[in-house]
């Protein structure tokens, strides 16, 4: 059997497992899945959604927006384990978060993807992160709530952050 050309990340597995959970725990079949997506008019035939679940098919940016939608839930719920794993978070295949919790507030835009550099520019991050906020409410977040850098890339060649 051939290897697959490009298979899932620990993203994308985590996302098949949280579509799968969710699903399931709303107990909602995979033709109500299919109905609600198509609702949305992002239509994933049945096939197509047991495909994700099993790790057969990738999910791109569009159905990841439209499976969030359709679960109830944000994208990002889908994009990171729902517990504590209690240990590190791999984002990618050479970048990990060191917690759970890490993992979360970067992905909500608390803390910035720091791989190997420091961080000193807070406000810019945080504005370029949370266009929604008042500059007023920036600078409290910033004044307020002293931040380190928080995620480290894994040992190892590859990911140098963000603009390598």
């Amino acid at each position: 059997m051939a290897s697959k050309r490009n298979p899932l990340g620990p993203v994308g597995e985590v996302v098949r497992q949280n579509v799968e959970t969710l699903r399931e725990e709303q107990n909602l079949s995979l033709v109500g899945l299919s109905r609600r997506l198509a609702e949305l008019g992002r239509p994933i035939p049945t096939l197509g959604l047991s495909r994700i679940e099993n790790g057969e098919r990738r999910v791109d940016a569009d159905d990841l927006v439209a499976l969030a939608a359709a679960l109830g839930v944000s994208p990002v719920t889908l994009l990171l384990p729902r517990e504590d794993p209690a240990k590190p978070v791999a984002l990618a295949e050479h970048l990990t978060a060191p917690s759970w919790q890490v993992a979360w507030r970067w992905m909500h835009g608390e803390v910035p993807l720091a791989a190997r550099w420091q961080w000193t520019e807070r406000f810019p991050w945080l504005a370029a992160n949370r266009p929604y906020l008042a500059e007023e409410e920036l600078q409290k977040i910033v004044f307020s709530h002293p931040i380190q850098p928080s995620v480290e890339a894994m040992e190892g060649e590859g990911d140098d952050g963000p603009g390598s």
